[in-house]
């Protein structure tokens, strides 16, 4: 049994749909990954907006203990400009890092690395700053930390400044760190995210390419055993030819211009098989026993093209034409409830073994129809049907 789908026309398709979400419409998703530039504008004008407001808000709160007013807006905004600048180069460093030794290619050793000597590259601008603000500003108008700290600070060697808990753990976590990290789990995140939707776009198309692939095979290999059948008729029953030639041209304008698309009417599918059993009745003698039956109606559900024929040539193939007795084909399709049954018996040349292997088609087949779908798909008979 195969699932079915109503038939939507190709302007109307379904967007990409990723954890039932269609990312196409979906603005909040738009803004998180589309690469154009008005959407990475707004991207980067939230985030740093977002984060700028934060660090002013957390120097604002530290001014308090200046007494000055205009003096605590001076420190805070002055703050702002510099740990924020910290943070946007901070920031910069970490996600191309992250994006070149964890993403792409997992380099621990050199990852961490770099993150220490980011480190120790803010730990010592942090510590300039601290001597600047001290000199310029004066520590009446500086917060208290900066009186009580001063001394400590102007001793310090550069390689105690990493290490130091004042510029480490008061300065660089309290004021820098902590909006780094939003910042850098934002970008990680997106890129995460993008990585995640890239690999279900290329699996999904991965799946239409063996799926074409397989059509591309269908077309010559049905054009070629149909030519076959006219060069037969024109040996054995000339007066066949042309009403086998105009079949073969509608079996062709359909496989040539209406199957290019991912699925196509059922409808349209099952008049393909109605024309190429037409064809095979014309070939094969008057008392072959030919069965074909279809049953419910295929209004306007949807299928991908070809889907069906590879079985019904297969089995004309092994149950006719293998056969120097009389043959027989059953072919029966049912459709109910958006359900599709599709069976296809024939007989089985007593010459041929139960163990013998069949050709490429019905084995490629199944297997292509079982990724694609992704629906259980039983492989046929090696000797015909399905």
């Amino acid at each position: 049994m195969y699932p079915l789908k109503d038939y939507v026309p190709a302007t109307l398709r379904r967007p990409f749909i990723f954890m039932g979400t269609s990312l196409d419409r979906n603005l909040f998703f738009q803004i998180l990954i589309n690469p154009a530039p008005g959407y990475r504008v707004i991207r980067h004008v939230l985030l740093w907006g977002t984060a700028l407001t934060l660090i002013y808000l957390g120097f604002e709160y530290i001014a308090r203990t200046i007494p000055d007013p205009l003096a605590q807006r001076r420190y805070s905004i002055l703050s702002t400009l510099l740990f924020g600048g910290l943070t946007m180069l901070a920031y910069v460093s970490i996600t191309w890092l992250t994006r070149q030794f964890v993403l792409l290619r997992f380099r621990l050793g050199l990852f961490m690395g770099s993150l220490f000597l980011i480190h120790v590259a803010i730990s010592a601008l942090v510590r300039w700053h601290f001597l600047v603000f001290t000199r310029s500003l004066t520590l009446s108008n500086l917060p208290s930390i900066y009186a009580r700290n001063a001394d400590h600070i102007a001793r310090l060697s550069f390689w105690q400044v990493p290490f130091d808990s004042i510029i480490v753990g008061l300065f660089s976590f309290s004021l820098l760190y902590n909006y780094l990290l939003y910042a850098v789990g934002f970008k990680v995140f997106k890129d995460l995210f993008v990585l995640k939707i890239r690999q279900e776009k290329l699996e999904k198309e991965n799946l239409q390419l063996e799926f074409n692939f397989l059509k591309a095979q269908v077309n010559p290999h049905f054009l070629f055993n149909t030519l076959n059948n006219i060069y037969s008729f024109s040996i054995q029953s000339p007066d066949k030819v042309p009403h086998t030639i105009l079949k073969l041209a509608d079996l062709m304008r359909y496989s040539l211009y209406e199957t290019e698309t991912e699925f196509v009417p059922l409808a349209k599918e099952i008049m393909f098989l109605d024309s190429y059993v037409q064809l095979q009745r014309i070939r094969h003698e008057e008392d072959t026993q030919l069965s074909y039956t279809v049953e419910g109606q295929p209004g306007t559900l949807i299928i991908p093209p070809f889907l069906l024929i590879v079985f019904v040539e297969n089995a004309f193939k092994h149950g006719l034409q293998a056969s120097t007795l009389a043959g027989w084909v059953r072919i029966r399709l049912t459709i109910d409830n958006q359900q599709l049954l599709f069976v296809v018996e024939n007989k089985v040349p007593p010459s041929r073994s139960a163990t013998m292997g069949g050709g490429y088609w019905p084995q490629k087949h199944a297997q292509t129809v079982e990724s694609f779908l992704r629906q259980p798909v039983s492989t046929p008979d090696p000797r015909g049907g399905g």
